[in-house]
């Protein structure tokens, strides 16, 4: 008997307006959950003329610029735009993309193809990068069959460190990596100094801007901070920028940007050579919808420099006073020197995963973050204009959630949880999946209301051993 398909029986429109609006019946609204992390909203005027925007050109398909000379238009405007707000000259170009790991990709591959053409002692191309870079650059790396070599950092303000940096450039090197901000803990690399020792090797510097690029250029012009990230710095060669981050656009479009057009090109996949029509690739998409670059050109447009200024203030000044506040509740820390709205939380003498479980139950949606490179376990926030009007309750409600579990203790046995680990040392992973769900309340594919057990279990599992346990755990439930 064959399965039912939603293909079965033809539904008439208003009843499928209704099935889906019961589908998301269940799903995170941003209306009733201050969600600090992943979503970046800038109110519901902005917000309605992005989706008019998007679907004015839902159905113009970007692949073919020659048929809509309007989208290649509405792309060039953004690339200039962004090139002017990260210095670029007229050698600088870029193109749009689906988001940040699309624009590292591309990077990644203009580097290797770069390399290919210039560098002929590379015969094991290599990316070094810190280990506070975007998981898009390890992605990139194994599509693409590049060695990701990853360096360390200063433990405590999660930048870095230049000694170890330096040590791993070397003649297999094609790409070095620095963040503007990293988004784990929201502390800028030290470009300049990188991006000038990659230099003096003839090594290209990918500054990865997604989640700050934007932010932190008007921050600059703002008079808020003055240290060099962008196309200013001689040895800056490429830089990923989302649009759909601080600059408020809808999913998806980011930007790939480029010192010059040879960088450009390599990145490029062009192929005449079937018997189909001429194949002609800046992006890794073949046919995508113009929607998201339309909506992107609209908020930019609609915004202007003043706009975007106005927003960088505003959560800057609610990010110092929440900082400030967060800093006077007890056994929760900051850490690092955040330089713009993003920041993470730690505790010493709490599960920083029930804390995080408490926010959820108070209307937060934070991130959780497993304890790496010298830091301790963590949970992410990212302050954005649409919860401004919330964040004065965030650091009562923190200290609310830490109060509450101090006073009645941990759910979470990290005994038991260290004790069982040790026990099944050795076994395959699929048999210590089948002890492990249940302790972390995994009895089926949806996820438990409790999260703190399954986040402290995979905390304590070594990367390797956690990324086959998450692969195996989704592929036999989605």
């Amino acid at each position: 008997m064959q399965p039912r398909t939603i293909l079965d029986n033809p539904v008439p429109t208003q009843n499928v307006i209704a099935e889906l609006q019961e589908l998301s019946g269940n799903d995170v609204s941003a209306k009733e959950t201050a969600i600090v992390s992943g979503l970046y909203d800038p109110g519901a005027e902005i917000n309605d003329l992005a989706k008019s925007a998007y679907g004015m050109f839902l159905s113009q398909n970007a692949l073919y610029f020659n048929l809509y000379p309007s989208v290649a238009r509405m792309e060039q405007d953004l690339v200039g735009a962004a090139l002017t707000l990260l210095r670029g000259d007229g050698s600088s170009c870029g193109n749009i993309t689906s988001g940040g790991t699309e624009s590292i990709m591309l990077a990644v591959k203009s580097a290797r193809d770069t390399a290919r053409q210039t560098r002929p002692e590379v015969t094991k191309p290599r990316i070094v990068l810190p280990i506070t870079a975007h998981p898009a650059f390890h992605k990139a790396a194994h599509y693409l069959g590049i060695e990701t070599v990853v360096t360390k950092v200063d433990p405590t303000g999660f930048r870095a460190d230049l000694s170890d940096f330096e040590a791993a450039l070397d003649d297999q090197t094609i790409l070095a990596v620095g963040s503007a901000p990293n988004y784990s803990h929201g502390t800028v690399d030290p470009i300049s100094e990188m991006s000038e020792l990659a230099r003096s090797k003839g090594i290209l510097f990918h500054v990865d801007g997604c989640v700050g690029g934007l932010y932190l250029s008007y921050m600059r012009r703002l008079g808020l901070r003055d240290k060099p990230f962008d196309f200013s710095l001689p040895g800056v060669t490429s830089i990923s920028v989302d649009l759909h981050k601080y600059g408020y656009a809808p999913k998806n479009a980011s930007l790939v940007l480029y010192r010059n057009r040879a960088l450009r090109q390599a990145a490029w996949f062009i192929n005449s050579s079937t018997t189909e029509y001429a194949v002609i690739n800046p992006t890794v998409q073949s046919s995508r919808t113009s929607g998201p670059i339309a909506a992107a050109w609209a908020v930019m447009r609609h915004l202007g420099h003043t706009g975007y200024e106005a927003m960088v203030e505003r959560c800057q000044a609610t990010t110092t006073k929440v900082l400030k506040e967060v800093g006077q509740v007890r056994d929760v820390d900051v850490l690092a020197d955040p330089e713009m709205c993003i920041f993470t939380l730690a505790s010493d003498t709490l599960n920083i995963f029930e804390i995080d479980d408490a926010m959820r139950q108070l209307g937060w949606m934070l991130t959780p973050q497993f304890a790496c490179g010298g830091g301790p376990e963590n949970v992410h926030v990212s302050v954005h204009d649409g919860v401004l009007d919330r964040m004065t309750r965030f650091a009562p409600d923190l200290e609310r959630s830490a109060a509450q579990l101090k006073q009645n203790g941990s759910a979470v046995d990290e005994v038991k949880i260290r004790q069982t680990l040790a026990s099944l040392a050795g076994q395959p992973i699929e048999q210590m999946l089948g002890t492990l769900m249940p302790m972390a309340g995994l009895t089926g594919p949806n996820l438990p209301e409790q999260l703190a057990p399954m986040n402290t279990i995979l905390n304590h599992l070594p990367a390797e051993m956690r990324d086959a346990a998450l692969g195996l755990y989704l592929s036999a439930t989605r």
